[in-house]
Protein backbone atom coordinates (compact mmCIF):
# COMPACT_ATOMS: atom_id res chain seq x y z
CA UNK A 1 0.00 0.00 0.00
CA UNK A 2 2.79 2.27 1.03
CA UNK A 3 4.85 1.16 -1.84
CA UNK A 4 2.11 1.63 -4.54
CA UNK A 5 1.01 5.77 -2.98
CA UNK A 6 4.77 6.66 -3.14
CA UNK A 7 5.04 5.64 -6.61
CA UNK A 8 2.14 7.31 -7.51
CA UNK A 9 3.01 10.71 -5.91
CA UNK A 10 6.73 10.14 -7.58
CA UNK A 11 5.49 9.96 -11.21
CA UNK A 12 2.68 12.82 -10.08
CA UNK A 13 5.33 15.03 -8.76
CA UNK A 14 8.34 13.59 -11.13
CA UNK A 15 10.47 13.87 -7.33
CA UNK A 16 11.33 9.76 -6.97
CA UNK A 17 12.81 10.67 -3.41
CA UNK A 18 9.99 12.95 -2.41
CA UNK A 19 8.68 10.04 -0.05
CA UNK A 20 11.99 9.58 1.38
CA UNK A 21 13.00 12.91 2.12
CA UNK A 22 9.67 13.34 4.15
CA UNK A 23 10.00 10.22 6.06
CA UNK A 24 14.01 9.79 6.76
CA UNK A 25 15.44 13.50 6.14
CA UNK A 26 13.08 16.08 7.67
CA UNK A 27 13.24 16.37 11.42
CA UNK A 28 10.04 15.56 13.05
CA UNK A 29 10.00 19.36 13.85
CA UNK A 30 10.34 20.63 10.41
CA UNK A 31 7.92 17.60 9.29
CA UNK A 32 5.01 18.87 11.39
CA UNK A 33 5.50 22.65 10.35
CA UNK A 34 5.69 21.43 6.59
CA UNK A 35 2.41 19.45 7.19
CA UNK A 36 0.82 21.62 9.09
CA UNK A 37 1.15 24.87 6.02
CA UNK A 38 -0.28 22.35 4.18
CA UNK A 39 -3.48 22.03 5.89
CA UNK A 40 -3.73 25.47 6.26
CA UNK A 41 -3.59 26.17 2.40
CA UNK A 42 -6.11 23.01 1.83
CA UNK A 43 -8.44 24.39 4.31
CA UNK A 44 -7.82 28.37 3.04
CA UNK A 45 -9.01 26.07 -0.42
CA UNK A 46 -12.56 25.09 0.77
CA UNK A 47 -15.73 27.16 0.92
CA UNK A 48 -18.54 26.43 3.29
CA UNK A 49 -20.64 23.96 1.19
CA UNK A 50 -17.56 21.94 0.02
CA UNK A 51 -17.00 21.80 3.94
CA UNK A 52 -20.35 20.24 4.26
CA UNK A 53 -20.52 18.42 1.48
CA UNK A 54 -17.14 16.62 3.18
CA UNK A 55 -18.36 16.49 6.14
CA UNK A 56 -21.34 14.58 5.10
CA UNK A 57 -19.23 11.95 3.68
CA UNK A 58 -16.74 11.36 6.04
CA UNK A 59 -17.32 8.41 8.33
CA UNK A 60 -15.22 9.37 10.71
CA UNK A 61 -17.07 12.84 11.36
CA UNK A 62 -20.40 11.31 12.07
CA UNK A 63 -21.73 11.09 15.88
CA UNK A 64 -22.41 8.07 17.60
CA UNK A 65 -26.08 6.54 17.05
CA UNK A 66 -26.17 5.08 20.96
CA UNK A 67 -28.06 7.72 24.18
CA UNK A 68 -25.39 10.09 25.21
CA UNK A 69 -26.86 10.39 28.32
CA UNK A 70 -27.54 6.56 28.78
CA UNK A 71 -23.54 5.75 28.20
CA UNK A 72 -22.36 8.37 29.97
CA UNK A 73 -24.22 6.95 33.30
CA UNK A 74 -22.92 3.53 32.90
CA UNK A 75 -19.44 4.93 31.80
CA UNK A 76 -19.35 6.51 35.20
CA UNK A 77 -21.19 3.35 37.25
CA UNK A 78 -18.43 1.45 35.43
CA UNK A 79 -15.88 3.56 36.84
CA UNK A 80 -17.30 3.50 40.27
CA UNK A 81 -17.10 -0.28 39.88
CA UNK A 82 -14.15 -1.00 39.09
CA UNK A 83 -12.55 1.62 41.32
CA UNK A 84 -14.90 -0.57 43.86
CA UNK A 85 -12.00 -2.75 43.09
CA UNK A 86 -8.95 -0.67 43.23
CA UNK A 87 -8.58 0.08 39.63
CA UNK A 88 -7.64 3.84 39.98
CA UNK A 89 -10.12 5.76 37.37
CA UNK A 90 -8.06 7.85 34.71
CA UNK A 91 -8.52 10.17 31.99
CA UNK A 92 -6.32 9.50 29.14
CA UNK A 93 -5.75 12.26 26.89
CA UNK A 94 -7.80 11.67 22.98
CA UNK A 95 -4.65 11.67 21.61
CA UNK A 96 -1.48 9.69 21.91
CA UNK A 97 2.29 9.66 20.66
CA UNK A 98 2.99 8.41 17.64
CA UNK A 99 3.60 4.97 17.46
CA UNK A 100 1.91 4.13 20.50
CA UNK A 101 0.58 0.77 19.14
CA UNK A 102 2.49 -0.01 16.25
CA UNK A 103 5.91 0.41 17.96
CA UNK A 104 5.34 -2.37 21.08
CA UNK A 105 2.48 -4.51 19.53
CA UNK A 106 1.46 -5.76 16.29
CA UNK A 107 -0.31 -3.33 15.06
CA UNK A 108 -0.21 -1.82 11.16
CA UNK A 109 -0.18 1.74 11.79
CA UNK A 110 -2.54 2.20 8.77
CA UNK A 111 -4.91 0.91 11.21
CA UNK A 112 -4.54 4.35 13.08
CA UNK A 113 -5.48 7.74 12.48
CA UNK A 114 -2.09 9.42 12.48
CA UNK A 115 -1.83 13.34 13.28
CA UNK A 116 0.36 16.07 13.37
CA UNK A 117 2.51 17.46 16.03
CA UNK A 118 4.08 13.78 16.58
CA UNK A 119 0.59 12.60 17.77
CA UNK A 120 -2.20 10.19 16.91
CA UNK A 121 -5.66 9.46 17.82
CA UNK A 122 -6.37 7.71 20.46
CA UNK A 123 -6.87 3.83 19.20
CA UNK A 124 -6.09 1.64 22.36
CA UNK A 125 -6.27 3.14 25.87
CA UNK A 126 -4.55 -0.04 27.37
CA UNK A 127 -1.43 1.25 24.78
CA UNK A 128 -1.77 4.83 26.15
CA UNK A 129 -2.16 3.50 30.15
CA UNK A 130 1.12 1.46 29.57
CA UNK A 131 3.05 4.79 28.10
CA UNK A 132 1.87 6.08 31.22
CA UNK A 133 3.19 3.69 33.45
CA UNK A 134 6.00 3.44 32.06
CA UNK A 135 7.05 7.06 32.20
CA UNK A 136 5.95 6.92 35.50
CA UNK A 137 7.98 4.56 36.72
CA UNK A 138 10.99 5.62 34.69
CA UNK A 139 10.87 8.67 36.58
CA UNK A 140 10.59 6.96 39.86
CA UNK A 141 13.99 5.18 38.61
CA UNK A 142 12.48 2.03 40.38
CA UNK A 143 13.72 -1.90 39.09
CA UNK A 144 11.09 -3.49 41.45
CA UNK A 145 8.50 -3.16 38.55
CA UNK A 146 7.10 -0.44 41.39
CA UNK A 147 4.87 -2.56 42.93
CA UNK A 148 1.37 -3.76 41.20
CA UNK A 149 -0.45 -0.57 39.87
CA UNK A 150 -3.90 -0.98 38.26
CA UNK A 151 -5.88 1.65 36.26
CA UNK A 152 -8.64 2.06 34.75
CA UNK A 153 -10.94 4.12 32.15
CA UNK A 154 -13.51 4.30 29.52
CA UNK A 155 -12.84 5.92 26.50
CA UNK A 156 -13.55 7.17 22.98
CA UNK A 157 -11.30 5.38 20.50
CA UNK A 158 -10.74 6.16 16.68
CA UNK A 159 -9.87 3.15 14.51
CA UNK A 160 -9.59 3.78 10.69
CA UNK A 161 -10.43 -0.16 9.29
CA UNK A 162 -13.80 0.02 8.13
CA UNK A 163 -16.49 -1.76 9.94
CA UNK A 164 -19.62 -3.31 7.84
CA UNK A 165 -21.24 -4.62 10.95
CA UNK A 166 -24.64 -3.69 12.16
CA UNK A 167 -24.23 -0.89 14.94
CA UNK A 168 -20.49 -0.79 14.55
CA UNK A 169 -18.53 3.09 13.62
CA UNK A 170 -14.88 4.16 13.73
CA UNK A 171 -15.41 5.40 16.92
CA UNK A 172 -16.71 4.16 20.36
CA UNK A 173 -16.23 3.90 23.87
CA UNK A 174 -14.70 1.07 25.66
CA UNK A 175 -14.00 -0.13 29.03
CA UNK A 176 -10.42 -0.62 29.64
CA UNK A 177 -8.40 -1.97 32.89
CA UNK A 178 -4.78 -2.69 33.08
CA UNK A 179 -2.02 -4.15 35.57
CA UNK A 180 1.31 -3.29 35.95
CA UNK A 181 4.14 -5.08 38.39
CA UNK A 182 7.08 -7.34 38.00
CA UNK A 183 7.88 -10.92 38.10
CA UNK A 184 8.91 -12.28 41.41
CA UNK A 185 8.56 -16.33 40.36
CA UNK A 186 5.67 -18.59 40.42
CA UNK A 187 3.47 -16.92 37.84
CA UNK A 188 2.40 -14.74 41.48
CA UNK A 189 1.74 -11.55 39.50
CA UNK A 190 0.21 -12.67 36.42
CA UNK A 191 -2.17 -15.18 39.28
CA UNK A 192 -2.84 -11.87 40.96
CA UNK A 193 -3.76 -10.26 38.09
CA UNK A 194 -5.73 -12.82 36.02
CA UNK A 195 -7.60 -13.04 39.27
CA UNK A 196 -8.25 -9.48 39.62
CA UNK A 197 -9.23 -8.57 36.13
CA UNK A 198 -12.26 -11.40 36.36
CA UNK A 199 -13.63 -10.34 39.36
CA UNK A 200 -13.71 -6.93 38.27
CA UNK A 201 -14.97 -7.30 34.88
CA UNK A 202 -17.81 -10.02 36.39
CA UNK A 203 -18.72 -7.21 38.78
CA UNK A 204 -19.62 -4.69 35.91
CA UNK A 205 -21.04 -6.71 33.41
CA UNK A 206 -23.64 -8.93 36.06
CA UNK A 207 -24.39 -5.83 38.54
CA UNK A 208 -23.73 -2.43 35.89
CA UNK A 209 -25.11 -4.23 32.88
CA UNK A 210 -27.43 -6.85 34.02
CA UNK A 211 -25.44 -9.33 31.51
CA UNK A 212 -26.20 -12.77 34.04
CA UNK A 213 -23.12 -15.18 34.54
CA UNK A 214 -20.04 -14.32 32.55
CA UNK A 215 -18.66 -17.50 31.24
CA UNK A 216 -14.25 -17.51 30.60
CA UNK A 217 -12.42 -18.52 28.43
CA UNK A 218 -8.29 -19.06 28.31
CA UNK A 219 -6.21 -18.82 25.32
CA UNK A 220 -3.09 -20.22 25.56
CA UNK A 221 -0.30 -18.30 23.64
CA UNK A 222 3.41 -18.10 23.17
CA UNK A 223 6.27 -17.33 25.60
CA UNK A 224 5.37 -19.13 29.03
CA UNK A 225 5.59 -23.00 29.82
CA UNK A 226 2.89 -25.28 28.86
CA UNK A 227 2.69 -25.45 32.91
CA UNK A 228 0.84 -22.06 32.68
CA UNK A 229 -2.10 -22.20 31.50
CA UNK A 230 -3.06 -25.18 33.91
CA UNK A 231 -1.36 -23.26 37.09
CA UNK A 232 -3.66 -20.29 36.06
CA UNK A 233 -6.92 -22.58 36.09
CA UNK A 234 -6.09 -23.93 39.33
CA UNK A 235 -5.45 -20.56 40.62
CA UNK A 236 -8.77 -19.51 39.07
CA UNK A 237 -10.81 -22.46 40.52
CA UNK A 238 -9.55 -22.10 44.11
CA UNK A 239 -10.02 -18.14 43.90
CA UNK A 240 -13.77 -18.54 42.18
CA UNK A 241 -14.89 -22.07 42.42
CA UNK A 242 -18.64 -20.94 41.07
CA UNK A 243 -17.06 -18.79 37.77
CA UNK A 244 -16.79 -20.15 34.74
CA UNK A 245 -13.55 -20.80 33.47
CA UNK A 246 -12.35 -23.31 30.71
CA UNK A 247 -9.24 -23.81 28.22
CA UNK A 248 -9.86 -23.20 24.54
CA UNK A 249 -8.20 -26.35 22.88
CA UNK A 250 -7.95 -24.40 19.68
CA UNK A 251 -7.53 -20.86 20.23
CA UNK A 252 -6.11 -20.26 16.55
CA UNK A 253 -3.18 -17.87 16.26
CA UNK A 254 -2.40 -14.75 17.50
CA UNK A 255 1.23 -13.01 18.18
CA UNK A 256 -0.55 -9.79 19.99
CA UNK A 257 -0.67 -11.72 23.65
CA UNK A 258 2.03 -13.19 25.38
CA UNK A 259 1.17 -16.37 27.41
CA UNK A 260 -2.09 -15.97 28.10
CA UNK A 261 -5.31 -14.59 26.11
CA UNK A 262 -9.02 -14.53 27.24
CA UNK A 263 -12.23 -13.89 26.34
CA UNK A 264 -15.24 -13.41 28.22
CA UNK A 265 -18.75 -14.37 26.82
CA UNK A 266 -22.07 -13.09 27.93
CA UNK A 267 -25.08 -14.17 26.16
CA UNK A 268 -28.30 -11.62 25.28
CA UNK A 269 -31.22 -11.80 23.69
CA UNK A 270 -30.48 -14.97 22.89
CA UNK A 271 -27.31 -14.17 21.26
CA UNK A 272 -23.60 -14.89 22.33
CA UNK A 273 -21.48 -11.93 22.42
CA UNK A 274 -17.21 -12.13 23.01
CA UNK A 275 -17.85 -8.81 25.12
CA UNK A 276 -14.56 -8.42 26.74
CA UNK A 277 -10.75 -9.84 25.41
CA UNK A 278 -7.24 -8.97 26.92
CA UNK A 279 -4.24 -11.14 28.04
CA UNK A 280 -0.78 -10.46 29.02
CA UNK A 281 1.82 -8.16 26.61
CA UNK A 282 5.31 -7.27 26.45
CA UNK A 283 4.61 -3.21 26.17
CA UNK A 284 6.14 -2.22 29.26
CA UNK A 285 9.08 -4.63 29.04
CA UNK A 286 9.79 -2.86 25.77
CA UNK A 287 9.60 0.12 26.98
CA UNK A 288 11.46 0.16 30.10
CA UNK A 289 13.69 -2.28 28.28
CA UNK A 290 12.81 -4.51 31.68
CA UNK A 291 12.28 -8.52 30.93
CA UNK A 292 10.80 -8.69 34.11
CA UNK A 293 8.03 -6.10 33.99
CA UNK A 294 4.59 -7.54 33.56
CA UNK A 295 1.46 -6.01 32.22
CA UNK A 296 -2.16 -7.19 32.00
CA UNK A 297 -4.72 -6.03 29.94
CA UNK A 298 -8.36 -5.89 29.62
CA UNK A 299 -10.99 -4.57 27.24
CA UNK A 300 -15.01 -5.00 27.03
CA UNK A 301 -17.33 -2.85 24.51
CA UNK A 302 -19.44 -0.49 27.08
CA UNK A 303 -20.82 0.95 23.64
CA UNK A 304 -22.07 -1.97 22.57
CA UNK A 305 -23.70 -2.95 25.29
CA UNK A 306 -25.63 -0.05 25.36
CA UNK A 307 -26.78 -0.43 21.94
CA UNK A 308 -27.90 -3.95 23.01
CA UNK A 309 -30.24 -2.23 25.71
CA UNK A 310 -31.40 0.42 23.77
CA UNK A 311 -32.00 -2.65 20.51
CA UNK A 312 -29.71 -0.78 17.99
CA UNK A 313 -27.66 -4.47 17.48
Amino acid sequence: MEQSIGKIIAQRTGNEQLISILADELSGTDLTSLLLEVFARRAQQLTAPELLKQYEQNRFVQPAETDFIHLLEKSVQTLKCLAGHQFKPLQVSPLSQLGTCSVVATVDQDKVVSALRNCEVLSDATNALAMYISSQKKKQQSNDGGGHIKYCTTQRHVRSQPFQIKGFSPHFTIGCLVSSGADTGNFAFEKKAIAEHFAALGDVLTNVFDCGPVRFRLQQREGYPDTFIPAILEHLHQQFPALEVTRDETPGSNNYYKGLQFKAVITLQQRDFEIADGGLVTWTQQLLNNKKERFFISGFGLELLNKLEEGLM
